[in-house]
């Protein structure tokens, strides 16, 4: 962690950047974590972490003078744009894609270069602490665009995390019946506050009358627990991969699978620009999401404040 907080931002990274035509140098502001993204922390990694950025475009390339100044989101995938697939209109897929903070400098650099096509304008009514939500917000509006929901439906999300709380509250609004399965009882406030039915997952049975279930957990089992859950061609939508080393599907879990004829979707995109409205319009609650907020230099206070069970969030301030 030392060694992490040694090196970002004033690294290679954050140095000035010969831009490219079309890119633009973006200073982030904003960048946040949870648990799981904590625990990916190294500090031996070739690239500074951080997914998310909210900033301002600090300095453009050629081709690129509409967006100086701006106060934007990246997307924190960057698709080659020549692949077939990319060409296709599947850039999400794209076969040669970049990840900030993965395979690309992200947000503790201090400053990335980025092509303006990955830029989302945040508009004057979102303040950078709620843009930071981009992200998980955009992840739940795009699965929830996957399904159709059809007089009262009853709607199931087995998680807890900021896509699954957001998730929650999105599906309450599209005349559904919803309830989150968790595990961390101390977040279950949050759906009291939005009038959201919620059990441990451990405590509902397994009647197999639920319409749409959300996977949005990656606790071995919960895939299984979404089938036993879905009634007779329901759809599961799966925006987390539960780790199935430890525990596999069952046979039986797979014979419910075909022969209740359930549609199974993988759900990954992001639609920033929906979020970024419905954050200017305040039509949802990412105030309550947000645990903390640190400084760079307070890292270790980060990190320890994530792992308590009340913590969904913390937002790091980088200006």
């Amino acid at each position: 962690m030392r060694k992490l907080l040694d090196t970002v931002p004033g690294s290679a990274a954050s140095a000035a950047t010969e831009l490219a035509s079309g890119e633009v140098l973006v200073r982030a502001t904003r960048t946040a974590f949870d648990a799981a993204a904590f625990s990916l922390l190294r500090d031996d990694a070739r690239f500074a972490p951080g997914r998310e950025v909210v900033g301002l475009v600090q300095a453009i390339g050629p081709g690129a003078d509409a967006w100086n100044h701006k106060r934007v989101v990246v997307s924190p995938l960057i698709p080659c744009g020549c692949c077939d697939l990319c060409r296709r209109g599947l850039a999400i897929h794209c076969r040669d894609r970049a990840e900030l903070g993965v395979s690309r400098d992200g947000a503790f650099a201090g400053r990335v270069a980025v092509p303006m096509s990955a830029l989302f304008e945040i508009p004057k009514a979102v303040d950078d602490d709620r843009a930071a939500f981009v992200g998980p917000l955009g992840k739940a509006l795009h699965a929830a665009d996957l399904v159709r929901l059809e007089n009262k439906a009853f709607v199931t999300i087995i998680g807890e995390d900021a896509v699954a709380l957001l998730a929650a509250q999105v599906m309450t609004q599209r005349n559904a019946s919803v309830r989150l399965l968790g595990r961390e009882t101390a977040r279950y406030g949050l759906c009291e506050k939005w009038g959201v039915k919620h059990r441990h997952i451990d405590q509902v049975g397994r009647r197999a009358d639920q319409d749409v279930v959300f996977v949005c957990s990656e606790t071995p089992g919960d895939l299984e627990t979404a089938i036993r859950l879905a009634r007779p061609r329901a759809t599961i939508l799966l925006l987390a991969t539960p780790a199935h080393d430890r525990q596999p599907l069952t046979e039986s879990a797979l014979r419910a699978l075909r022969e209740n004829e359930l549609t199974l979707i993988g759900s990954r995109a992001e639609r920033p620009i929906d979020a970024l409205r419905l954050l200017a319009a305040d039509a949802v609650d990412v105030r309550s999401l947000l645990s903390a907020k640190f400084r760079l230099a307070q890292l270790p206070e980060a990190v320890s404040k994530a792992k308590n069970p009340e913590c969904v969030r913390v937002v790091f301030d980088l200006t």
